[in-house]
């Protein structure tokens, strides 16, 4: 659900901020009409905004297009393991949707800068585990830790619960004092604190929902940043692709119009009267226009004993090199994205227009983002194991960094598969490389030299015993049939 507009943050930054990522969540979702019949009437003439025939053109979205195809880092679900508890049960803490909804929580880091995901504990029929919520970033307001600028200490979270919109907060930077508090809030924007009626047991003062073992107060959020850095919010980067696919989108309702109204030629006439038209108001604007299409018929007099003359003028508008434009244009937004020109591939086949973003460039950009995406995946797995232990005594690990987390690289296609064999069967052959070093570039999910030699040997060992065994079936006595009679 979208906040309304009379609900606002109190500072000015986060106001712009709400703006900026709320029509990015649009853009993402396919509710950005209304941002595009705004860029519409900011780009053209009054007159001409409002003398569009047709509704504004939502097929054409390079901004969802690219950062669907750059959302590959939870497409398979990573391997993850604890640190000195090689037998720990995670199964508490990784449910069974968890990495299916990180793709959309990694949808929403890569196109707005960041997202939020909150942890809390459910007690389910037949078992407990933790429970996880995507938060969209601008439905919150954020303050950071005293030492930590990219770390949340404050959290409040806009929530619509039924009847009323509500702030939620959670404030963690001084552990010795946490606050947690529900406000209602109305068309006024006024805050009214009603912690006690909707968490009347957490109405003390003192009371506090989430603590570890320690007592230790957790801030059941956790902030996933598109790249590692030192502040909580990026923003602004990448400000040009939603603007620029805004524009696309009024500029190709402006060449569907043209499409149906300006691609066939204009006729003229001299010395000659035309039949009455008709009265039509654009812009507030009376204006006297003579209906016309391909299958009109118009009515001339002469105005003189000389004669008139008719003639036409060319299409006002080529629809072909006016589209052929239009999809440069749209090419040249996806460098905005972060990718390479030669990460991009544009295909025209039956379906349509698109632009592709190669694997290659897939892979680029997923090596980019997954150093600050293990750091929250830590923080996740951490809090949840932290929750874990008070409600369930799983016994598990409440440090972050002793969950190992190993992301699955993006498969390469057949054809790169190939390449890339041939190309190492050849450097093999030179000796410049080693078979360690061979099988890691076919295998990038790899991490070490260690564990590439010892899978090389336990192939090496199954090759032995595989040859061992046809030798000795080779060197069996064959048995012969008993002859008959």
């Amino acid at each position: 659900m979208y906040v309304p507009t009379s609900i606002i943050p109190e500072d000015y930054e986060d106001q712009q901020r709400w703006r900026e990522q709320a029509q990015r969540r649009r853009l993402l979702e396919g509710k950005h009409k209304v941002d595009v019949q705004t860029a519409i009437e900011n780009q053209f003439a009054q007159e001409i905004a409002a003398g569009l025939e047709i509704d504004p053109d939502l097929s054409r979205n390079p901004y969802r297009l690219i950062f669907q195809q750059l959302n590959v880092a939870y497409l398979e679900p990573p391997d993850v393991s604890v640190s000195g508890q090689d037998d720990a049960d995670l199964t508490p803490i990784i449910t069974p949707k968890l990495w299916a909804q990180q793709q959309k929580t990694s949808l929403f880091a890569l196109a707005m800068g960041e997202s939020l995901v909150r942890v809390d504990w459910k007690h389910w029929a037949g078992a407990t585990e933790a429970s996880y919520r995507i938060v969209a970033p601008d439905t919150v307001v954020i303050e950071a830790m005293p030492d930590e600028p990219d770390q949340p200490g404050k959290v409040e979270e806009l929530r619509w619960r039924g009847d009323a919109w509500t702030w939620e907060v959670w404030d963690v930077r001084d552990p010795s004092k946490p606050v947690f508090r529900i406000d209602e809030v109305d068309d006024n924007n006024e805050r009214t604190e009603a912690t006690a009626k909707y968490a009347p047991d957490l109405a003390a003062e003192s009371a506090y929902p989430y603590r570890a073992t320690d007592g230790t107060p957790i801030l059941p959020y956790v902030l996933y940043h598109k790249s590692v850095g030192s502040r909580l919010w990026n923003w602004t980067e990448g400000t040009e692709l939603t603007n620029g696919s805004l524009r696309l989108g009024a500029l190709w309702t402006h060449w569907n119009d043209g499409f149906l109204n300006a691609a066939h030629p204009q006729r003229w006439a001299l010395d000659v009267d035309t039949q009455a038209g008709v009265t039509r108001t654009i812009a507030g604007t009376a204006v006297d226009v003579v209906p016309v299409d391909r299958k009109s018929v118009l009515k001339f007099a002469s105005k003189g004993p000389a004669g008139g003359s008719l003639g036409q003028f060319s299409a006002a508008m080529d629809v072909l090199s006016s589209a052929e434009a239009l999809k440069l244009y749209e090419q040249g937004l996806a460098v905005y994205a972060g990718l390479n020109p030669a990460d991009l591939q544009v295909t025209q086949a039956q379906s349509g227009y698109a632009i592709v973003v190669s694997r290659n460039g897939q892979r680029r950009q997923q090596k980019l983002v997954e150093p600050s995406f293990r750091m929250a995946d830590q923080q996740l797995l951490a809090k949840a194991a932290q929750l874990a232990n008070v409600y369930a005594n799983a016994g598990l690990s409440e440090n972050p960094r002793d969950y190992q987390i190993s992301y699955r690289a993006l498969r390469p296609s057949t054809a790169e598969m190939k390449e890339q064999a041939e190309i190492i069967e050849k450097e093999l052959a030179m000796g410049m490389i080693s078979r360690i070093e061979a099988l890691r570039q076919m295998h990038p999910e790899i991490e070490s030299d260690e564990d590439a030699l010892e899978r090389l040997i336990r192939v090496r060992e199954i090759e032995l015993i595989l040859a061992r065994m046809e030798q000795e079936q080779a060197e069996a006595p064959q048995q012969t049939q008993p002859e008959e009679g």
